[in-house]
């Protein structure tokens, strides 16, 4: 999981910050007019739409897994909004609320936010299947593994750990790999081989 360092190096960056604030403005125009947030805070949302995503790949999410992306959005929120309110949190209501008419868009900022921050040359090494991808994942970039682990599992532990999931889940998760850019890739192609059917 990314943490609150982590999104502001990531937000430091001028074209993710005009990516985040330009799909930030069509949010709040669109779903939640009162809602004041910082780039920094959006992007948090962005970079946790995909565990909604997944939550949502049975078409509702429970109080649990509510109250789980709740603990995450607190605690990539800028500054710590643990006894107060916390506007990760109340952004994260507005996107449940119409996910199926953003999730696009966000996984779009996601796929945009990786292009910028991943070169060129890293890329030769991460699809070279002539290194095994326990040490491929090891000499990766560490953005591309900080994104695959923070997208798509609950600890950073479990990256090189053989995983169970639902079907609809792990069809969800492909779909959402494709879309933010990692499934053209062979590191997260073999991330994804981990999983097994439940």
């Amino acid at each position: 999981m990314f943490s609150e360092e982590e999104i502001a190096i990531i937000i430091s960056n001028k074209q993710i910050d005009e990516v985040v604030a330009q799909l930030k403005k069509e949010f709040i125009e669109s779903e939640a007019r009162y809602l004041k947030i910082k780039n920094h805070d959006f992007l948090a949302i962005i970079l946790l739409s995909p565990e909604v995503g997944k939550k949502m790949a049975n078409q509702n999410i429970s109080l649990g897994e509510e109250m789980s992306l709740q603990k995450k959005a607190r605690k990539y929120s800028k500054g710590g909004f643990f006894l107060s309110k916390d506007p990760v949190v109340d952004g994260l209501k507005y996107l449940i609320k119409s996910f199926p008419k953003w999730e696009d868009k966000f996984y779009t900022a996601i796929n945009k936010c990786l292009d910028i921050l991943i070169q060129t040359e890293e890329l030769q090494l991460i699809n070279d299947n002539s290194i095994s991808f326990e040490s491929r994942l090891m000499r990766s970039p560490y953005f591309l593994v900080r994104f695959i682990s923070s997208l798509f599992l609950e600890s950073d532990e479990e990256i090189l750990q053989t995983r169970k999931i639902k079907k609809d889940e792990l069809e969800k998760l492909n779909e959402i790999g494709e879309k933010v850019g990692l499934g053209k890739h062979l590191i997260f192609k073999e991330f994804m081989a981990k999983y097994e059917l439940k």
